[in-house]
């Protein structure tokens, strides 16, 4: 349910988060970059390109700049809706996407809300 406030309902944020997260994991598998892993996701934020499989230059930019917009969405997300319910949107997508995706992307020592310190999800997914 959407407030006078919000221009998209919890529903719609979920949906977003997910759509980004998954094309996250999706490049993040074809270039077999485990995503998840301690550091990794600074690595592609810094362009690390070592850590990319071979032949896959052009996945890891795309992956590269889902990363960035999946902090884009996070912000603007938890900016509408505050950081509790936001952070409610993110968990729940994380518990879909670790179904569909399980430890192919790495795995974190500790679940984090995106953007909040070592690693992020990307569906985490993952960030």
């Amino acid at each position: 349910m959407r407030t006078p406030k919000q221009r998209h309902s919890h529903e719609e944020w979920e949906k977003t988060v997910e759509d980004v997260d998954l094309q996250i994991a999706q490049l993040a598998i074809m270039c077999h970059v485990r995503l998840l892993d301690p550091g990794v996701i600074e690595r592609v934020l810094d362009n690390d390109l070592r850590i990319c499989g071979d032949g896959h230059e052009s996945g890891f930019e795309k992956l590269r700049g889902m990363l960035y917009l999946h902090y884009e969405v996070q912000a603007r997300l938890a900016e509408e809706l505050g950081p509790v319910d936001a952070a409610e949107v993110v968990q729940r997508v994380r518990q879909h996407l670790l179904v569909r995706i399980g430890t192919q992307l790495g795995t974190l020592g500790t679940p984090q809300a995106p953007g909040s310190g070592n690693g992020g999800n990307a569906g985490s997914g993952g960030q």
